[in-house]
């Protein structure tokens, strides 16, 4: 067994370039006598296949592969969570230097976000919260860098979220009422939300935004328009605005407020994001859409552009490949909504419409589809930690949200009963989430909720995080990549790579114990299908590592367009169904030393269901129970090596020389 330490600091990409391409444990290979698997790849995968590459094929590898101890090509992940670890911030205020007060059940939420403000604008710290009882009755949002929110252990400080919607069932969130409204006036109303179908909003009379109720509106309560939606249509002076629920046995709701427009007005008032109980808020994208002139190609550290105006070196930028009728079109992507292909990255440096990037991109943008990259502002370096947090009612928002946040974290904090998500990010990159529990949702009625995991997020961390009753956990959804879910214990959720184009994300080391009844779909893992109107397939390289899987479906179901996905040393305990199912251009996997108990007598340890499903490598496996068979279906392996199968029984967990091939990768960046 190797054993590894954690390294302090986390050392550039380039750093790796010198052994990347050396050949460390090569391994071979065999094919099939006859077998020509590049004129199978050319004739029934979608695209030209880039990912299955050989140790040896030094052409072909990037700075985006690490060569692993058993001699296969994996993601980079030298990059992941918080950049230098998670600091130790000095405290600066406390949240009772605001008035508030532990246990005397007063709403505590103008003090905690003045003390957030005040830590900001003094360049940044710690806020504590003691010990005892706070009550937050609206959300708060922290809009400065390096703010952390302290407490002094779940056990010990625990915030109670007591928010809820009027008993008329209907409230205007924002503006108070009597407010002069500019253009930039956020008019946010909220509902009672069991039953909602639709909400309008008026302004004497006028429609000025209307939400109606969609197949993923989940638990939706809020809706918001701006000043501007109403300014010429209506001229300046005294008005009414309204807002009217209407239910689903037909019921309507009403409330009005009296405003003042003022189209002279530049409301700067921030309101507190709804999204969250507390939202750590970045600014998000700014300036052009800058169009790539060549294409972003896998590993690539240089982007050309059209102009590279309004840039510089220093700068964060969003990389974005639309999900163009074309793209659509070869990926069979039915979802007609959505973002796919996007990575953010740091400018090292400009020379003439040529910016050089911190990080080697993980996918392709192409030129034909649109690519651009875009400015992006984030907030940075701001934190939750050692406290408890407990949500009261019923409504559609998350615990804690790092939205455009990098360099990011929670730590051992508490969830119980979110509303939506317990800790989550969006828009997020090298974000952490360590020594956490999250204990169940109030809502788990579809539509994106009940969800552990990352989604838009980049090179992301999740380690050692516990859940309980959670509909998918852990999760990957929406272009998230790089991202890695290790040493985690997930009862009675299933794991997800949910929709999106998730990308070379690693789940290691985790325990998961799937079930159906909290929204969970039953299979031990879950990819979803190309033909899914609402998620849409999965992208390249995705990998499970030393895991420890149980479920009453399939082990792993793949949906398809996935390719060279990497299954290794997991245990997989299923009660009926194979130890991995794929379909629909699943191709050029590698599934290797794993343990597959099916119980039910009758199932392959894995079924390649469609004839598209070529270049899979089924090597050291050991199956117990089932039917026997290694493989079946119409999909074609391309080695089939050292597999054994034995009578049903307790399969020993496999015991890779490298326990854990993140740790693998700090290792030897570090020596």
């Amino acid at each position: 067994m190797m054993s590894f330490r954690k390294p302090v600091t986390r050392r550039p990409l380039s750093h790796l370039a010198s052994f990347i391409i050396l050949p460390l444990l090569l391994a071979t290979f065999a094919h099939p006598a006859g077998a020509d698997p590049e004129s199978e790849a050319k004739n029934l995968t979608p695209w030209p296949r880039q990912y299955k590459i050989k140790p040896d094929e030094k052409n072909r590898l990037t700075p985006a592969d690490v060569i692993g101890p058993d001699g296969l090509v994996y993601p980079n992940w030298t990059q992941c969570g918080v950049q230098g670890g998670i600091p130790k911030v000095k405290a600066v205020v406390s949240i009772g230097d605001f008035g508030a007060k532990a246990n005397d059940n007063i709403d505590d939420a103008a003090a905690l976000a003045k003390a957030c403000d005040a830590a900001g604008k003094m360049g940044g710290g710690a806020v504590l919260l003691g010990e005892g009882t706070y009550y937050l009755d609206r959300p708060v949002t922290v809009r400065h860098d390096n703010v952390v929110i302290r407490g002094k252990g779940p056990t010990k400080t625990r915030l109670i979220f007591r928010y809820s919607i009027a008993k008329s069932g209907v409230a205007f969130y924002s503006p108070s009422p009597g407010s002069r409204v500019g253009r930039n006036t956020r008019l946010e109303m909220h509902c009672q939300p069991a039953g909602l179908m639709k909400m309008t909003m008026t302004v004497d009379d006028k429609i000025i935004g209307r939400w109606t109720r969609g197949k993923h509106s989940g638990n939706s309560f809020a809706f918001a328009r701006f000043g501007r939606d109403a300014i010429g249509k209506l001229p300046n002076g005294r008005h009414t605005l309204k807002g009217v629920a209407e239910y689903k046995d037909g019921s309507k709701h009403t409330a009005e407020i009296p405003i003042i427009l003022d189209s002279t007005f530049n409301d700067t008032r921030p309101v507190a994001d709804s999204r969250a109980v507390i939202t750590f808020a970045g600014k998000g994208t700014v300036g052009s859409k800058l169009r790539l002139t060549r294409d972003g190609k896998r590993g690539d550290m240089k982007i050309q552009l059209k102009t590279t105006k309004g840039l510089k070196a220093g700068d964060c930028i969003l990389i974005d490949g639309p999900a163009t009728d074309r793209w659509k079109k070869l990926t069979k992507n039915a979802c007609k909504w959505g973002m796919y292909r996007r990575y953010e990255v740091i400018i090292t440096k400009i020379k003439g419409s040529t910016i050089s990037i911190n990080q080697p991109l993980r996918i392709e943008f192409p030129v034909i589809d649109g690519s651009y990259v875009q400015k992006v502002i984030p907030i940075r370096r701001c934190g939750i930690e050692a406290l408890y947090l407990e949500q009261m009612e019923n409504l559609w928002l998350s615990g804690v949200v790092f939205y455009h946040g990098w360099n990011c974290w929670a730590k051992d904090v508490t969830v119980k009963k979110c509303g939506r998500f317990p800790v989550y990010g969006s828009m997020a990159k090298w974000c952490e989430i360590r020594d956490c529990v999250f204990d169940d949702a109030w809502f788990k009625g579809g539509g994106g909720t009940a969800y552990t995991g990352w989604d838009h997020c980049w090179d992301c961390l999740m380690e050692n995080v516990e859940t309980f009753k959670m509909r998918h956990a852990p999760l990957f959804q929406w272009a998230a990549s790089g991202c890695v879910i290790r040493k985690g214990i997930f009862h009675e959720s299933d794991g997800q790579w949910h929709s999106g184009w998730t990308n070379e994300n690693l789940i290691e080391q985790c325990i998961i114990e799937s079930v159906r009844g909290h929204g969970g779909y039953g299979y031990g893992m879950w990819a979803s299908p190309p033909e899914d109107t609402a998620h849409g397939p999965n992208g390249p390289r995705n990998v499970v590592y030393n895991c420890d899987v149980s479920s009453p479906r399939a082990g792993v179901w793949m949906g398809g367009m996935n390719e060279n996905w990497l299954i290794l040393y997991s245990r997989f305990i299923v009660d009926r169904g194979p130890g991995i199912f794929a379909k629909t251009a699943s191709f050029d996997h590698i599934v290797k030393g794993n343990v597959f108990v099916l119980k039910d007598g009758k199932s392959p340890m894995v079924s390649l269901a469609t004839s598209d499903c070529i270049g899979i490598e089924l090597i050291d496996n050991k199956l117990y129970g089932g039917n026997g068979r290694f493989l079946t279906g119409a999909g074609k392996r391309s080695v089939l090596k050292n597999n054994k199968a034995f009578a049903l029984g307790d399969g020993p967990k496999p015991r890779p020389s490298a326990p854990s091939i993140y740790e693998w990768q700090q290792y030897l960046q570090d020596r």
